[in-house]
């Protein structure tokens, strides 16, 4: 199944400033920051031990330059221990099958940046020499896979995903053309179990999409917003905006009753009502919110420094989210505290992935284009999660 826009939606190019109409009675004043509007109101993380939660957001900005830029955080309730893989052009992968013996292989026609979990080179978020970006997010409760084929060709599991298509394919386009040839499973680990994910793509021409897996068959869908957090279905979010099409970036002006003036107290009374908790609809709907009223910026260096900001607003410190997990002795529940695990940022224009961790909120860099991709081995950076302070205190 493929998902399209549909009518009743108005789209902006990138930096317009305009309002856009949901329904014609119903104004919403935005920033509109990337060729999008709303669409598809129709009819990562990944983890490679089981964690109790999960709670990840993605969103796109697009800075005057033309340069794309995705912003992603991963949060879980675990630490990650993630690594930047760097994969080389020719390398052979291959996905696991259900009984754990080698599936199917391929050669990685474009090398890429990968951020692995547990040492294990499964990427969970990532952008290739040619500009694609793969975001793996998780998706409990609704991600159901295709039947694992008879002859156990063209099949690729749900955590070896995102390695293929970042490896394999330069566009949007050419990642949906591929899926309706490969069977996506599920694939059970030992001590791991069933994982639930979906998957936000982009590529640097401007297209963005979405591929969801539920009761055995596959959804693609057309994602101009540019957003996407975790369940329920992609689809559902997006009909959950028509409940907040009041939301504006615009203070609201003064009531008047009889001869009494009701002044607005302080700022953002326009957006009084967006959701402050870390549920997966209300991260959804502030992700929107704040991509889509943040001013227009020139250069692509500009929207990276605005996608961290967006991404301080989903930010989740340790102790905010909790949740119980039983005791196996009988005895009382501890508590597995969600947090942000790592933020990243990918500028598809200029192939830089930018990437800060909990622990370490210093900004580091890859720069793919200087990436050496003729390798015969997969490298990797480290991913210091120890603070640093730089101390400027004038010396006597």
């Amino acid at each position: 199944m493929v998902a399209g826009l549909i009518p009743g939606f108005a789209q902006a190019m990138p930096g317009d400033r305009q309002t856009f109409t949901l329904y014609p009675e119903k104004v919403m004043t935005f920033q509109l920051i990337g060729r999008a509007a709303l669409a598809l109101l129709a009819a990562s993380a990944l983890v490679v031990v089981a964690a109790p939660a999960a709670a990840c957001t993605t969103f796109r900005l697009q800075s005057q330059d033309g340069a794309w830029l995705i912003g992603r955080s991963m949060e879980l309730g675990m630490s990650l221990d993630s690594q930047v893989m760097l994969v080389p052009r020719g390398y052979r992968l291959t996905s696991t099958r259900p009984d754990l013996k080698p599936g199917m292989d391929w050669t990685v026609k474009h090398g890429f940046a990968g951020i692995n979990t547990l040492g294990k080179d499964l990427s969970t978020d990532g952008m290739n020499e040619a500009g694609l970006s793969v975001g793996t997010l998780y998706f409990p409760g609704f991600a159901g896979y295709q039947p694992f084929p008879a002859d156990g060709k063209h099949a690729v599991s749900n955590l070896d995903f995102s390695n293929w298509a970042l490896s394999q394919f330069a566009t949007v386009g050419e990642v949906r053309e591929a899926l309706s040839r490969v069977a996506v499973y599920d694939l059970n680990l030992p001590l791991v179990g069933p994982q639930a994910l979906h998957w936000a793509i982009a590529d640097a021409q401007g297209g963005a999409i979405v591929v969801e897996y539920v009761g055995g068959k596959l959804t693609v869908y057309d994602n101009p917003i540019g957003v996407m957090t975790n369940a329920p279905p992609f689809d559902w979010h997006l009909t959950n905006l028509r409940a907040h099409i009041n939301l504006t970036n615009i203070n609201v002006d003064a009531l008047k009753l009889g001869t009494v003036q009701i002044q607005p107290i302080g700022q953002g009374t326009g957006l009084l009502g967006l959701p402050g908790d870390y549920t997966p609809p209300s991260r959804f709907l502030k992700a929107v919110a704040l991509a889509y009223s943040s001013v227009p910026v020139a250069t692509a260096i500009e929207g990276v420094n605005l996608a961290f900001h967006i991404l301080n607003a989903v930010d989740i410190p340790i102790g905010a989210v909790a949740e119980k997990v039983p005791s196996k002795t009988g005895g009382a529940p501890t508590l597995a505290y969600e947090q942000t695990q790592w933020a990243t940022v990918h500028d598809l224009k200029n192939r830089i992935s930018y990437f800060r961790t909990y622990g370490n909120l210093d900004l580091r860099k890859v720069e793919l284009k200087r990436v050496d991709f003729d390798g015969k081995a997969i490298q990797h950076v480290a991913m210091p999660t120890a603070m640093e302070v730089e101390d400027v205190t004038p010396t006597r």
